[in-house]
This record gives structure tokens, sequence and C-alpha cells, in this order.
């Protein structure tokens, strides 16, 4: 098996695990992860649309990240 062959294996199963999540931070942790993992699979292998859609995603997905953070750590008070 390829590198970039575990990495699209990798990048899948990270959007996979999301699926199952219920806690937004650990979400978007893996969904962050998972962008990553797609932006190298796609730019490895020249997919121009699946890397223009994750390099979008993930400024969101942090957004997002900060803002649960903010509102777990504000029930935690």
């Amino acid at each position: 098996m390829k590198w970039i062959d575990l990495d699209g294996y990798i990048a899948a199963s990270l959007v996979f695990m999301t699926f199952y999540m219920k806690d937004m931070v650990p979400l978007r942790v893996a969904a962050l992860c998972s962008n990553v993992a797609f932006l190298i699979y796609s730019g490895a292998l020249h997919l121009a649309p699946i890397f223009i859609l994750h390099s979008a995603l993930i400024p969101i997905n942090a957004c997002r990240l900060l803002y649960a953070w903010r509102e777990q750590q504000a029930r935690q008070r």
C-alpha cells in the first residue's frame, strides 16, 4: 500500500468517526484532522475540487471548534 492510499483511508475514517461523535469539541478536532489529511491526499494526487473544499472547511471547522470550546468552558463555570 502506498502512503497516499493510507492517508486517504485515514481521512475517510476520520470523517466516518465524526458521524458517531456527540460532543462538539472532539467532533471538530476530528473534522480538522480529516481536513488536513484530505489536503495532503488531494494535493498529492492533484485533485483540485477536494483540495478546494477542504481548504474552505478548515477555517469553518476552526471557528466552530473555538465557539464550541468557549461554550464548553462557560458551562463548566
